[in-house]
């Protein structure tokens, strides 16, 4: 097989975020978003690059040396921002191209995404069917079922939005071709800017093959532009790590009412009741009972111990004890 690298955009402002931190940091369960994407890029390639552009200096400073930065200085689109980093890439092998604001994908989805890649077709798109596709880039398909082309909403005709076949702007793409076909992009468009998805149809003009993966859920797949989105992303990756841990063992009583962050470690035989917050590397051990009402900040519980109706921030609790109701443990308040 071909070898393998990956390009993750991480250089938008997130401007509907209305915030002063770069969107790519806010954190779902504990981990900015960013986060989710590189490790499960890296679960299938050492050979990630991450392309920077606004207030890069402190996506560097969050996510440190183990990554590799490509700064776009202008952000001139998709298709401009992987030009930036196709000089850091070979002349051949397959290209991943991924949302640094796409958390929810995972690794298993890409490894379907590249299963769909074969010589023949010089790239390969992942879509989703979605409800509502107002705002999202539309697949048009051709008499053969592959994609012709990609049409983003400001440039799509009124049939072309009703299409409920998105983008969602993760890619497959044969290296080769990628090198031959972008740097053909140009600016004619309302946007005024480099659109990644032309490729696609400077690839069918020319007769070369482009394959669909398509989600089974489309949630999965989908960005985070503003709050409203992510807090449904952090929904379903909450309920995503709560399953996770109930299969191991772990029974939660109301998983609807628990929040765990992607870090938590929880032993089996552990019972946790309604209304717990547990966070930030908390380390949890076996046949132990927390809540209701609880809220554990980077604590270790050990086995058998009993939590109730109280927060512990940063401290120990040994084995067979029992706290609360009403505690309150945290070092520094104790300091003071």
């Amino acid at each position: 097989m071909k070898q393998l690298h990956a390009v993750v955009l991480a250089a938008g402002e997130g401007k509907r975020m209305h915030s002063r931190l770069p969107k790519v940091l806010h954190p779902l369960c504990g981990r900015p978003m960013l986060g989710y994407i590189l490790e499960s890029a890296a679960e299938l390639t050492d050979h990630v690059l991450v392309v920077v552009g606004h207030s890069a200096s402190q996506v560097k400073a969050a996510f440190g040396e183990r990554w590799s930065y490509i700064l776009q200085e202008e952000q001139l689109g998709t298709g401009h921002a992987v030009l930036q980093a196709l000089k850091h890439l070979p002349d051949e092998g397959i290209l991943l191209v991924l949302c640094g604001d796409a958390p929810l994908l995972e690794a298993g989805h890409l490894r379907q995404l590249l299963l769909g890649q074969h010589d023949r077709q010089a790239a390969i798109v992942l879509t989703a069917a979605l409800p509502d596709p107002a705002g999202y880039g539309r697949i048009i398909r051709g008499q053969d079922n592959l994609i012709e082309q990609i049409t983003e909403e400001i440039d799509a005709s009124e049939d072309e939005k009703k299409i409920c076949e998105i983008n969602s702007g993760t890619y497959c793409f044969d290296l080769k071709m990628l090198k031959r076909y972008l740097p053909l992009l140009t600016t004619a468009n309302m946007q005024k800017e480099y659109y990644l998805t032309d490729v696609i149809a400077l690839m069918r003009r020319d007769g070369l093959e482009v394959g669909v993966y398509m989600l089974d859920d489309y949630r999965v797949g989908l960005g985070i532009n503003n709050r409203v989105q992510l807090a449904e992303a952090t929904s379903l990756l909450r309920k995503r790590i709560n399953m996770k841990l109930m299969s191991n063992g772990v029974t939660i009583i109301d998983p609807d009412s628990v929040y765990i962050d992607y870090d938590v470690q929880v032993g089996p035989d552990t019972e946790i009741l309604p209304n717990c917050i547990i966070e930030k590397s908390t380390v949890i051990g076996s046949e132990c009972r927390i809540g209701p009402n609880t809220h554990l900040c980077n604590a270790a519980i050990k086995d058998r111990a009993v939590v109730q109706h109280s927060v512990i921030i940063d401290s120990l609790v040994e084995s067979e004890a029992e706290v609360g109701p009403y505690a309150y443990i945290n070092p520094e308040a104790m300091e003071d």
